[in-house]
């Protein structure tokens, strides 16, 4: 059932080992993106970064990496490109994922001049160990104990990433009426949203589905709305000026809606 949840997609762990803990003065020394494809393939990407500045000692200790070991590995600038093309669309799964790596990557994106990249998802397993009430510390290390998941070489992007997959998939498995209700269910409870009849009130039900979305867009008197992730509740003509991308997502072959329903529409909108 868990695997089933996210079958289809593209899955990857996501870390960061950076030079400090402040995403505006410290860089990122080494990523990885660690999981699989829409087909099931294996995807491995992980690299060291040179951060064009001293590693301090005190991060050395945690990550282990030094200025010697980054010499020629590239700037973050560099490694973006197959990056974003891997994390759109995708569903990314981290540890402190939304507070910490996302944050660095948004910023090193904007130093660059590069667009953020728009996964379809991203599942911060912290956040999800205490939706579910997990007993015990949240922390990677003690969380992936509880479950039994041995982290050989903790504090290193690979390593971690990887880590925070299974430990994704330990909490499914043992929790899983909270994730019959699929992926947007879920982002629903990592967010907060009690759902979309909350987002859109009390007639939500009452509203009737786009054909051919499973419910995921409907027909309201303010145009049609999306039932579904980050931007449940507003209009797909809201978007147009709102995020842009996130559109561009939904007209895509990667989209969890039918791509030429999608451009049928922002079509008729526009007329």
């Amino acid at each position: 059932m868990a695997g089933g949840m996210l079958s289809g997609y593209r899955v990857l762990g996501f870390d960061l080992e950076t030079t400090g803990l402040n995403p505006r003065s410290d860089r990122i020394v080494q990523f990885a993106l660690i999981g699989s494809d829409e087909d099931g393939s294996h995807i491995n990407h992980t690299s060291l970064v040179d951060p064009r500045r001293a590693i301090p000692p005190g991060s050395t200790r945690v990550h282990g990496i030094t200025d010697l070991d980054v010499k020629g590995a590239g700037q973050f600038s560099e490694h973006l490109p197959e990056l974003s093309r891997l994390m759109d669309g995708a569903v990314i799964v981290g540890h402190n994922v939304t507070r910490f790596d996302w944050r660095f990557l948004e910023l090193e994106c904007i130093r660059a001049g590069f667009e953020v990249p728009v996964p379809r998802a991203i599942i911060d397993t912290l956040t999800l160990a205490s939706k579910l009430r997990i007993p015990g510390r949240h922390a990677l290390g003690p969380l992936c104990a509880r479950y039994n998941i041995s982290i050989t070489r903790a504090h290193t992007a690979d390593a971690d990433a990887g880590a925070t997959l299974l430990l994704l998939w330990s909490m499914m498995q043992s929790h899983p009426n909270e994730f019959r209700g699929g992926l947007d269910d879920l982002q629903d409870m990592l967010s907060g949203n009690r759902g979309a009849s909350d987002r859109l009130g009390p007639g939500m039900a009452d509203l009737e589905p786009v054909e051919g979305t499973n419910g995921r867009l409907r027909h309201s008197e303010n145009g049609v709305v999306l039932a579904f992730g980050k931007h449940k509740g507003r209009t797909l003509q809201e978007l147009e000026s709102l995020d842009k991308r996130y559109l561009d997502w939904l007209a895509s072959p990667s989209s969890p809606i039918p791509s030429k329903t999608v451009s049928e529409l922002l079509r008729s909108q526009r007329e």
